[in-house]
């Protein structure tokens, strides 16, 4: 998920008023699926083309439960890496709850879902459905060596546009393959995009979780 811009104030947030962090993130992230669309137009590329159609009602479940399995997977995953004793990844930890506290701690829990939602939207149309779409159209039918660059490329791109630091520039990148390979083996754009969503509104409520229940246990404390 691509990190919202910094706001002065991080008040209540409430969905109204258009000065708001949760506004401005979820423009920032769904400006990114503008984008895709609209320069995918200037090359002659869509990158909704893998997209089931809104009637398709199997392959709409097919795709979530898809998604669901592998955001489930590497939230897992994710939380059991941050749990290593190894300096490298707990400073990096460290970072990243920072960041979240500053960024996110003032929504509230639907607010982090729509969040997650906005990212998944508009960051696998760019990455996933543009950038790696456009390798993908160069031939009809590709080996996994032939994909292999635009998988890499998208997931460059995708680990770049996370730049907490170089560790998590590079878990993103390996993130990024993950669904860039999803997006080559099943050509499902929905299943990317619910993968991310739920990946990050794991980690997300999950976080705040515990942050509450860090917050009761001080108050309990004292």
């Amino acid at each position: 998920m691509a990190s919202p811009k910094k706001s002065p104030s991080l008040g209540p947030i409430d969905l109204g008023p258009i000065d708001t962090p949760l506004t401005y993130a979820v423009l920032l992230e769904l400006s990114l699926g503008l984008a895709a669309i609209l320069l995918g137009a200037f090359l002659g590329i869509n990158p909704r083309q893998h997209l089931p159609a809104w009637w398709d009602f199997t392959g709409i479940l097919k795709s979530f439960g898809i998604g669901l399995t592998v955001g489930s997977v590497l939230a897992l995953g994710m939380e059991f890496v941050s749990r290593l004793p190894i300096r490298s990844i707990q400073k990096l930890d460290r970072v990243v709850q920072s960041q979240l506290h500053m960024l996110l701690g003032p929504m509230s829990i639907p607010e982090l879902v729509l969040l997650s939602l906005s990212a998944g939207i508009g960051e696998e149309l760019l990455f996933r459905g543009l950038i790696q779409g456009w390798w993908m159209s160069l031939s009809e039918t590709q080996t996994s060596l032939e994909a292999l660059p635009g998988i890499l490329l998208s997931a460059v791109c995708f680990g770049f546009a996370h730049p907490l630091s170089k560790a998590y520039i590079a878990i993103a990148t390996l993130a990024g393959i993950l669904f860039a390979v999803l997006y080559w083996a099943t050509r499902d754009l929905l299943a990317c995009v619910l993968a991310h969503a739920i990946y990050d509104a794991i980690i997300c409520v999950y976080w705040k979780w515990t942050q509450a229940q860090l917050e009761r246990k001080n108050r309990t404390d004292v």
